[in-house]
């Protein structure tokens, strides 16, 4: 699976997210919902993805020990910040209250496919970021 694009959404008076028709065959009936731990959005994975996402986040470590507490308090953490969504019939996540506000989402937002996972950015944060960043060649040469 690879998400890509970029879609500008509004959320309903519910927090409800319209998904992109692009990406809805990408994802089951079923996501999970959290706070990005690196940037001011909100990270959306399918069931397996968001697996692979967190296991690979012990890779460097040789992969998860359940006996260290060290990763079993990764692994709570991470976990405690993910929300499971159903997609309803109408291709729609709910987004709480708590997740908005955790990354200050409006009404107007920016959905982004990220390889792996898609990102809900507010749109206004969204567009800045992309004035803000370097040079798409220095990226890619550097």
């Amino acid at each position: 699976m690879i998400l890509t694009g970029s879609y500008e959404r509004n959320l309903d008076a519910k927090g409800r997210l319209s998904l992109p028709a692009a990406v809805r065959d990408e994802l089951s009936t079923h996501v999970y919902v959290l706070p990005a731990p690196d940037v001011e959005a909100l990270y959306v994975f399918s069931s397996d993805e968001y697996e692979k996402w967190v296991l690979g986040l012990f890779e460097k470590r040789g992969g998860f020990d359940p006996r260290s507490r060290e990763d079993q308090a990764l692994m709570r953490r991470i976990n405690s910040m993910a929300t499971p969504v159903d997609i309803d019939s109408a291709s729609r996540i709910g987004l709480s209250e708590d997740l908005r506000s955790k990354k200050n989402l409006a009404r107007e937002v920016t959905v982004v496919g990220n390889f792996d996972h898609l990102e809900i950015w507010d749109r206004e944060t969204w567009n800045q970021s992309q004035q803000e960043d370097d040079d798409l060649a220095d990226l890619f040469y550097s």
